[in-house]
């Protein structure tokens, strides 16, 4: 009886583990967190419009192991911190910023940072600058704004100016 029992919960706590991972697995993949957009050129467009904060953009940066060129919405203030600024030189060739700007500082970047109206001009900018074995990565680093109501709404357009491209 006890040997039923034990293979009852064994069966069990196997079904929670492999529920929990398939849960997991779909979060990793939701649309707008890390989604592979299309590959033009060479070059990968990845939808990132979830990242909200500057933390969500850097976990995303990890996990690229390519030459970077991030389209952001906003420079966030901790953008120029020592360690994040060290990090973001490391990895970022280039960052297009779209929308209003205050004309602050444009930290690290120096030359490499470009401005443009809109999302659909940042997208094409990036395009121009990426080099075959690159990533465009759209991780705005911001709540939405700029004329979008949200995340996904500004996610949906990246994706349309991927295509467009």
């Amino acid at each position: 009886m006890d040997q039923k029992i034990t293979q009852q919960r064994t069966t069990g706590t196997a079904r929670l583990l492999e529920a929990r991972q398939h849960v997991l697995g779909d979060l990793v993949n939701a649309p707008h967190r890390s989604e592979r957009v299309a590959e033009t050129d060479g070059v990968v467009y990845i939808n990132d419009s979830k990242a909200t904060f500057l933390d969500a953009t850097l976990r995303s940066m990890a996990e690229i192991q390519a030459p970077l060129v991030w389209i952001t919405g906003a420079l966030p203030d901790d953008h120029g911190t020592e360690g994040v600024a060290a990090y973001l030189l490391e990895r970022v060739k280039a960052v297009v910023h779209f929308g209003a700007t205050d004309g602050s500082s444009s930290g690290p970047f120096g030359e490499d940072l470009y401005q443009a109206d809109d999302l659909r001009t940042a997208v094409f900018v990036a395009h121009e600058l990426a080099l075959p074995g690159d990533v465009v990565l759209f991780s705005p680093a911001c709540p939405s704004g700029n004329g979008f109501a949200n995340y996904e709404e500004r996610g949906h357009a990246f994706k349309q100016a991927v295509r467009d491209l």
